[in-house]
């Protein structure tokens, strides 16, 4: 579910809760006794709504529902203010326990989740020093999981994938060489064509970058898609020759922003393509290397989106430095 309809769905949940208790304590007679007792029990169900508004959308909400609450219980004692001065008094305090309800979870659930959104950009911070020590250990790749992240969260976006999945799946793609840690500069830095032998130690950095990434609780989605990364639609790819669907959707999207990336950037053993030439060469990779509905996305896309990504990380000593995407 997206962040917007969750929200909505949340909303509709609170004013529900607020307007079902309201018609209950304005509709419960007083006259018995017993009746008199669920009118009380009922008033204090009005401390729900601020606590959840609290713990859902922190502060600032939880006073405006403490408010609502506050003008129906209002209305209500003045319709039907008692005589009895110890059950004013209680009115009244339960007055002041909707804003005390609303306030402090509202605080503290501010708090809180300040607190997570700094760790979050920690977390961010981090996993961008350990890229770009990566990418340039590769010296000619400076920028590249950067890029490759962006076009990726770009096709994610446009292939309607909800924010949660998209993060995760950006953190994939930033991650997708991790395991390179692994491979000895010989092999990784090599100028020449490897050999078979150096392939196989090659080709063992996805399993290696799933190693690293399952460990950590926040990524262990990233780690699947960092697994995958190096497979083909057609199932000849590797680590594990996945085909079709059983590729994750986060390294298919992936394949496509990757492989545009190396077709147009700069490298020591070619020029860089133009935006047209790769869109070309890309799609008569389709249902061999490339997942047919991956590719009708990203053959939507203007190629504007994609030269402002490609700007704002170019591979060049002045290149805009790296930072945690907006």
């Amino acid at each position: 579910m997206s962040t917007a309809n969750d929200t909505r769905t949340k909303t509709v949940i609170l004013a529900s809760t607020i307007v079902a208790i309201a018609l209950l304590h304005y509709l419960t007679p007083t006259e018995s006794h017993t009746y008199h007792k669920l009118h009380i029990v009922l008033r204090k169900l009005y401390f729900l709504p601020p606590v959840m508004a609290a713990a859902w959308f922190g502060l600032r909400k939880a006073c405006l529902t403490a408010l609502v609450v506050s003008v129906l219980f209002v209305i209500h004692a003045f319709v039907d203010w008692p005589s009895n001065y110890m059950e004013q008094a209680n009115q009244v305090g339960e007055l002041a326990g909707f804003w005390l309800a609303a306030v402090v979870p509202g605080w503290l659930f501010d708090r809180q989740r300040t607190l997570l959104r700094q760790l979050a950009q920690a977390n961010e911070e981090t996993i961008l020093g350990l890229v770009s020590a990566l990418d340039l250990r590769e010296r000619h790749t400076h920028y590249h999981s950067q890029r490759v992240r962006n076009y990726t969260e770009l096709l994610a976006t446009r292939h309607g994938l909800d924010q949660s999945t998209i993060r995760e799946i950006g953190l994939g793609a930033l991650l997708h060489d991790v395991g390179k840690i692994a491979v000895p500069d010989q092999i990784l830095l090599k100028e020449s064509r490897l050999s078979e032998a150096e392939w196989v130690e090659m080709r063992k950095h996805p399993e290696a970058g799933y190693r690293i990434l399952k460990k950590i609780a926040f990524l262990k989605g990233a780690a699947e898609m960092v697994y995958s990364h190096h497979e083909r639609y057609d199932g000849s790819g590797y680590p594990r020759g996945q085909k079709g669907d059983e590729i994750p959707l986060g390294a298919r999207l992936f394949m496509v922003a990757d492989v545009y990336d190396a077709l147009t950037s700069q490298r020591p053993y070619k020029p860089p393509l133009s935006h047209e030439e790769a869109v070309q060469m890309i799609g008569e990779e389709t249902n061999s290397h490339f997942d047919p509905a991956v590719v009708q996305t990203f053959m939507a896309i203007a190629p504007g989106d994609f030269r402002s990504i490609a700007e704002r990380y170019r591979d060049t000593d002045s290149a805009t430095p790296l930072q945690p995407a907006a």
